[in-house]
């Protein structure tokens, strides 16, 4: 998936319409994963099971890329994420993500992010 210049826009896009199970086809089944604060997981099912555990006020998202960067089988990018949530409000938040890829996949994800406002504080 690497090899093509705009898999991380096609990525989000697969993310904001689909939630978590969007991203699967770039997730390797063995992802390791770390969502702010949140303890850390490994596998794409663990990941879609956490997402969903902790996004009960969340009805979708859009994120906005401003800038990626790939580097040898590494990836970054930054940009802001917008949740829509069950309550009508538009709640915006910058984010950055580091992606490590092996055989042209995601193995590892990292998401920093501030998301309080949205989720609370991350648990102790």
């Amino acid at each position: 998936m690497n090899s093509n210049p705009n898999w991380l826009i096609e990525m989000f896009a697969a993310l904001d319409a689909d939630g978590v199970p969007g991203l699967f086809p770039w997730l390797h089944d063995d992802v390791k994963f770390r969502f702010a604060g949140y303890p850390p997981g490994r596998g794409a099912q663990v990941f879609a099971d956490a997402w969903n555990a902790m996004s009960a006020p969340v009805v979708s998202m859009v994120h906005e890329l401003e800038q990626t960067w790939e580097l040898g089988d590494e990836a970054i990018c930054r940009g802001e994420v917008v949740y829509r949530l069950h309550d009508g409000r538009d709640v915006r938040a910058p984010f950055a993500n580091v992606f490590r890829l092996r055989d042209g996949r995601i193995s590892e994800y990292l998401i920093y992010i501030d998301a309080s406002a949205v989720f609370g504080p991350a648990p102790g």
